[in-house]
């Protein structure tokens, strides 16, 4: 990442699917998002939303086959302690599970930049 990068912060307690939602409020060209040393083994995926209180839905990424469905940009338990990129074109955005199996609350960080 280069240029001013903005740092985000956002947890999913124990038990819990999901994170607060994150409010990026726009104009990042590039997002990163840590996943931290992963407590269980449950897959981690996300979720934008164009307002805080609406509904929050995954990130598709487009086939390279043009008949193809799109797939959801979701990452294994055992990718951990990284940084993936995130295509977000959206203001909101959130951290979820496939399921509430962790034994311990996961805090995540999110990297913007504008260039």
């Amino acid at each position: 990442m280069v240029g001013a990068v903005k740092a985000f912060t956002t947890t999913i307690a124990s038990l819990a699917t999901s994170s607060n939602a994150i409010d990026l409020g726009g104009g990042y060209n590039r997002v990163m998002v840590g996943i931290p040393t992963m407590t269980s083994a449950t897959d981690v995926f996300f979720r934008v939303s164009d307002t805080a209180d609406g509904t929050f839905r995954r990130i598709y990424h487009e086939s390279v086959v043009a008949t193809a469905t799109p797939t959801a940009v979701q990452f294994d338990s055992s990718i951990t302690n990284c940084y993936v990129p995130v295509n977000i074109a959206a203001r909101f955005f959130q951290i979820a599970y496939t399921s509430a199996t962790t034994k311990a609350s996961q805090t995540f960080k999110v990297l913007c930049s504008t260039n």
